[in-house]
């Protein structure tokens, strides 16, 4: 029998497999699943999408680049203009990624040396799993810096040896699974707490364009040098199986990132960054998407102040951020809901500190026809 890195073994069964366990336990009980929990929206892949991707599988399709298409860095640098006012030099500070998950957990082995004393990565918690796993398997050490209150990260409030510690930062901004938005002026501060101490700050932006209330900020707005932000279309375009995404920010960090994603050799296939070229240069779909959620979300808010439950954060995402009913903590509040077939996610299972304890997220994936009925369900068997 091989020897296997132990690592593996200590890390928790990943959140998202977990919940597919429990789920199938339900399904096997006969009942009928309402299914709130993973963020995969039913809303389907625009048309014009599909069609382009479709007519770029040609006879052949040799291997694609690191760099990827001209085409797709052209339109997502046009994308960050309109969108942002921030103007990207698609040659030297784009480069196109398979989706925002491989990107969160290879980056940390661009800069993390594990027999340095500096080789600290951290973020915020509860967060995207996969900010510790990318850190601790680079052979990074993690610190989670558990979210409270408004759910807002502010990284200056940090103790002073853990930012001397510190090679790589994630922000998440809008943040899953709360929906908080940060301001212009806590990324600001962010940047120039990045360049004071010298490590790589990320934010993770894959839901900037999902949004309920003002426009959310980008990192890049807030400055450049020490600088990456990472977006994806999973949500914004409906492309999650397309595994399509983008980091972009301080041209020095853009050249490493070339070079070492070489590697792994983790490049979208020209066909996908030829629907991702057509997705990023259309607005039109991501209003449309944007207003299928609101109108989800509102059914939701509506129903939740019937019954009172509290909701928080919740400016962004296609999630709603609940807090557990009196008495109960997250565990409990998710397993009554299973019991009658409402799959919602406890908040500890994106934590790896003790963030989320106390609270459940619910994703706004089901089409309204789907929301309605569970919500006639809910009520009717849960209050």
């Amino acid at each position: 029998m091989p020897r296997f890195n132990p690592l593996l073994d200590n890390l928790a069964t990943y959140p998202a497999v977990r919940l597919e366990e429990l789920k199938a336990e339900v399904i096997a009980s006969g009942k009928k699943l309402y299914d709130f929990s993973v963020g995969d929206p039913k809303e389907p892949t625009p048309s014009f999408v599909r069609e382009a991707l479709v007519g770029a599988v040609s006879d052949r399709c040799p291997y694609p680049t690191v760099a990827g298409r001209q085409g797709v860095r052209d339109a997502i640098s046009a994308y960050y203009k309109r969108r942002f006012g921030v103007e990207l030099d698609p040659a030297t500070q784009i480069i196109p990624t398979a989706g925002s998950k491989e990107a969160v957990f290879h980056t940390p082995l661009l800069v993390i040396d594990p027999a340095a004393s500096d080789k600290l990565v951290i973020a915020p918690d509860p967060g995207y799993p996969a900010y510790q796993r990318g850190a601790l398997f680079a052979g990074g050490e993690f610190h989670a810096h558990i979210l409270t209150g408004d759910y807002l990260f502010r990284p200056w409030e940090l103790p002073e040896d853990l930012l001397r510690r510190c090679r790589m930062m994630w922000l998440n901004s809008p943040h899953n699974p709360s929906g908080a938005v940060s301001p212009l002026e806590h990324l600001e501060r962010s940047v120039a707490l990045a360049q004071e101490y010298d490590f790589l700050l990320i934010n993770d932006e894959t839901y900037a364009d999902v949004y309920h209330t003002d426009p959310p900020h980008s990192l890049l707005q807030a400055g450049l040098d020490n600088v990456l932000v990472l977006h994806s279309l999973s949500k914004r375009s409906g492309m999650t199986g397309h595994r399509s995404g983008f980091l972009a920010g301080d041209p020095a960090l853009i050249a490493r990132l070339k070079r070492f994603r070489a590697n792994p050799g983790c490049v979208p296939q020209d066909f996908v960054n030829a629907a991702a070229e057509v997705a990023w240069a259309d607005d039109a779909h991501v209003a449309e998407r944007r207003a299928a959620f609101g109108a989800k979300r509102q059914l939701f808010l509506d129903f939740f102040e019937e019954i009172g439950v509290d909701v928080v954060a919740s400016e962004a995402t296609i999630y709603l951020w609940l807090k557990a009913p009196d008495g109960m903590d997250d565990q409990d509040y998710a397993a009554a809901l299973l019991d009658q077939g409402i799959v919602v996610s406890p908040g500890r299972i994106y934590g790896v500190a003790g963030g989320g304890i106390g609270y459940v997220r619910l994703a706004l994936v089901p089409d309204m026809d789907q929301c309605r009925e569970a919500i006639a369900h809910w009520r009717a068997q849960c209050t």
